[in-house]
């Protein structure tokens, strides 16, 4: 069989299709196209993993001789075919979750690498907006070097509780021009990391080091969480995702500093946290209003976004970071969880983060100290998403509030608009829980 063509050789950015309305092939991707799976070039061998999963909704896009491993916090619709159901360890399952959305899919000579902001439920792929990361690697019989990219995938599957025969598979596929650095979240077990665990670094602390590796962060190379003084703001965080937490000042003082490639966890004052001035944080918290939700054409907000009262309505919650999230299809609603991250004066370029890590200390992680010298940052969550560099953010013709987000020159098909609006007096969030 001729090599089969690799359609997304240098990695791409969509958003999902919606129903009703006019798609673009540049823009937006539906389940079956990011499938590709036809008799001329089956699946071989396929991992998905989400919160939710509607088993028979997703296998029916599958040909039937496909193997297929299943990770799911959630399963409905259970599929009478044979597949391998996998359950990573959950040291506190009564609170800690599988969020990790991720598709492996292994074709003759290709193996298609995508990280999903949706789940495998009809509503996140027909009336529910987000966004997907696919780049296809080429496969062969011959066995390649690792490189990072592959070790931290690696590392991922085992910390899902993968079989070794699957992780071996990826020997056989080139990652060489892998174009995405990896991050990932795993539950923490007591005061202590989980001992299967294999990176030394996850959540808000390994998006630290990936951005510190990337030096977007010019005007303040050389500050580190130990050397403090001297530190600028530069970069300003626009982030959305579909559930907000219990958060705080502190903890958004912690993601900012890791925006800048500053990790909380080696403050030089391990007992007393680095908290930066509350007007030396720059970051917008993106999420639906109640009168969003209420003139939305689809009636799915109850499972489709999350913030409880009682985070809301705590004083330390930082209502005034609260900014209006426009979809790109108008009364609708974005499950996507996104963040940009804008540097200097002006604010051109940056990095992105694309996966299934909501804006919560959940997801990322939060700093617990404990004694005098102990402190480790705690996770909830199983995650998994990517940091894209070389972001571009443009002002486009005369409307200078929306911003057009470009990666390597090609604009990214976002699931909503770049527009830096705080809320008015009379919203308030989408309320659910």
């Amino acid at each position: 069989m001729p090599d089969h063509k690799l359609v997304f050789p240098h990695g791409a950015v969509r958003r999902t299709q919606m129903r009703g309305t006019r798609n673009s092939p540049h823009e937006t991707l539906g389940l079956n196209d990011i499938l590709a799976d036809t008799p001329e070039y089956p699946i071989q061998y396929a991992l998905f993993t989400a919160y939710h999963m509607d088993e028979q909704y997703l296998l029916r896009h599958i040909n039937p001789t496909a193997e297929v491993a299943l990770i799911a916090q959630h399963t409905t619709n259970k599929t009478v075919r044979h597949v391998t159901r996998l359950l990573p360890e959950l040291p506190k399952p009564e609170v800690q979750i599988i969020h990790t959305k991720l598709m492996l899919l292994y074709y003759a000579s290709s193996m298609r690498f995508v990280v999903l902001t949706g789940n495998f439920v009809p509503n996140d792929w027909t009336v529910v907006q987000n966004s997907v990361f696919v780049q296809d690697f080429r496969r062969s019989h011959k066995v390649f070097p690792a490189n990072e990219f592959s070790t931290t995938l690696a590392y991922a599957l085992h910390d899902l509780g993968v079989p070794k025969g699957f992780i071996a598979m990826m020997n056989n596929v080139d990652f060489s021009l892998a174009v995405a650095r990896i991050v990932t979240s795993v539950p923490s077990s007591g005061d202590k990391y989980l001992g299967q665990r294999n990176m030394d670094e996850y959540g808000v602390e390994r998006l630290a080091s990936i951005v510190k590796s990337l030096g977007v962060d010019k005007q303040n190379h050389g500050i580190n969480a130990r050397n403090i003084d001297g530190f600028a703001p530069n970069a300003r965080l626009y982030c959305t995702g579909s559930s907000l937490g219990p958060m705080d000042d502190k903890w958004l003082c912690d993601m900012y500093l890791a925006a800048h490639g500053i990790n909380h966890s080696r403050c030089a004052h391990p007992v007393n946290p680095l908290v930066l001035p509350w007007n030396m944080v720059d970051i917008g918290v993106a999420f639906p209003t109640q009168r969003q939700v209420d003139q939305s054409l689809f009636n799915v907000a109850k499972e489709t976004v999350y913030l409880k009262p009682q985070y809301y309505y705590n004083r330390e919650f930082p209502k005034t970071s609260l900014v209006c999230l426009r979809p790109r299809v108008a009364r609708t609603l974005v499950h996507a969880k996104v963040i940009l991250a804008s540097f200097g004066e002006r604010q051109r370029d940056g990095w992105m983060y694309l996966g299934s890590h909501n804006f919560t200390p959940a997801a990322w992680g939060r700093m617990r100290v404990g004694g005098k010298i102990h402190r480790e940052t705690y996770f909830n969550n199983y995650e998994l998403g990517v940091v894209l560099d070389s972001i571009e953010f443009r002002s486009m013709g005369n409307d200078q509030m929306e911003i057009d987000v470009f990666w390597n020159g090609r604009k990214v098909g976002l699931p909503f608009r770049y527009v830096w609006e705080p809320y008015s007096r009379d919203d308030v969030p989408y309320l659910n829980g």
